[in-house]
């Protein structure tokens, strides 16, 4: 459904269209939220209602930023996209502590004005004060719930909930007169219920993308939901594990654990998704990676970026393993095994709980090539059917003769990287 006559960016809603009929099909159309902030805020000023700056901020759950928050400014429209990152520490900082936001969530206060000029002024936020110095003269902040509510979360993690704030400012020396007041808290939960459409949107997203990768996340949000649905594909599996990581976790608590094993996953996952490859399983203290072929691509420069991935990864470890043996710290080898084959890409599990993933024999294979690497004093070993797809990266392998892996009636080829050790074991030399 196209916007009724209004441009692709949705930043000028239609001459005689009514401003909430406008969001109600913006919202429907998930445009995104800035372009709703800036067409509401030129649509009130033609109005006449004396916008000079507008704030509005979403929360989100992403694992890397907590909310998305746009500025505007009359005469230079969206001056700021932010998003704000998750703090590290449970500690509030200042700002936010003095922040009448942070009040308002906090108390469950929904409407909140405050005249900055005149006998009425009142400054009990540092923010405001700030605000009165600039020439502004009124602030009327409205907040909204999504109807999600996440009080059941962990102390120091919590949130009130999902939802939306907004602060708007005027200059006029009159401020915000009743009428038009009324007639922005008459557009707002509109302009709210839009936004909350993208959002909700935008958190399916970035949820599923997390937690099963994102070319799996594309799959599922594109209607392959349905138990069965698989695709063959041709891949190269990557396997890995930590070594010993069962004994150390019965000595330590469980915060250092987790810091610990994340950590090792940091070395990992980044060498991985730079290479190209996804991320579609951790496996405790072990994951599991796909570099998936196109039909009819040449496989060794996959090869090759998988092979890449996994030195980068197994060089990081080193790093980190020197850093925390310095420390005192219990140190891990990580383990990686590369395989290439065909395997089925989709849904299994029961009925109504699904897992979208990498089956097939070539991930079986794939384990029980890893399972390999203490027996062999390696960190990496590789699959002969790897090595022969890698082209020239072949060159970096050698062959460490034919051994037993379960399951398989006849020995398999293995290879180990090129030299008497691994990158791992090289680096923590040196």
């Amino acid at each position: 459904m196209e916007l009724a006559d209004s441009s692709a960016a949705g930043l000028s809603p239609a001459a005689g269209l009514r401003l909430e009929d406008w969001l109600a099909e913006a919202g429907l159309a998930g445009l995104p939220a800035e372009h709703l902030v800036e067409g509401v805020a030129e649509r009130l000023l033609a109005e006449g209602v004396p916008l000079r700056r507008i704030y509005v901020a979403i929360a989100t759950l992403h694992p890397l930023v907590r909310a998305l928050s746009y500025t505007w400014i009359a005469g230079q429209g969206l001056v700021d996209n932010e998003a704000m990152p998750h703090r590290e520490t449970p500690e509030v900082p200042q700002p936010w502590q003095e922040s009448p936001f942070r009040h308002m969530l906090m108390n469950g206060v929904f409407d909140l004005r405050r005249q900055l000029t005149g006998p009425g002024a009142v400054f009990d936020f540092p923010v405001l004060r700030e605000f009165a110095e600039e020439g502004y003269t009124d602030w009327q902040a409205l907040a909204f719930g999504f109807g999600w509510d996440l009080s059941n979360a962990a102390e120091e993690f919590r949130n009130p909930g999902m939802g939306m704030v907004s602060s708007f400012l005027t200059a006029h020396p009159d401020g915000f007169t009743p009428d038009r007041l009324a007639r922005l808290k008459q557009v707002l939960p509109h302009l709210a219920l839009a936004i909350k459409a993208g959002a909700l949107a935008r958190l399916a997203r970035d949820v599923t993308a997390s937690y099963i990768g994102g070319d799996a996340a594309s799959h599922v949000l594109s209607g392959e939901i349905r138990r069965g649905m698989a695709q063959k594909i041709d891949a190269v599996v990557l396997y890995a594990d930590l070594r010993g990581f069962t004994a150390v976790a019965d000595r330590l608590a469980i915060e250092p654990l987790v810091a610990m094993l994340n950590a090792y996953f940091d070395c990992l996952g980044p060498a991985i998704e730079m290479q190209g490859g996804q991320i579609l399983k951790f496996l405790g203290d072990g994951l599991l990676a796909s570099f998936q072929l196109a039909d009819g691509q040449d496989p060794a420069p996959l090869c090759a970026a998988a092979l890449t991935a996994a030195e980068q990864a197994l060089a990081a470890v080193a790093v980190l393993n020197e850093r925390r043996r310095a420390a005192g710290e219990p140190a891990l080898d990580l383990d990686i095994a590369l395989h290439r084959g065909a395997v089925m890409y989709g849904n299994v599990g029961t009925s109504a709980r699904l897992d979208f993933t990498l089956i097939g024999p070539a991930v079986n294979e794939a384990a029980r090539l890893e399972n390999l690497c203490t027996a062999l004093g390696r960190n990496l070993v590789a699959s002969r059917s790897f090595a022969l797809s890698a082209g020239g990266a072949a060159r970096r392998l050698q062959s460490l003769g034919p051994h037993v892996l379960r399951g398989l009636a006849e020995p398999q080829e293995v290879f180990g990287l090129a030299g008497s050790a691994d990158v791992q074991e090289r680096v923590g030399s040196t």
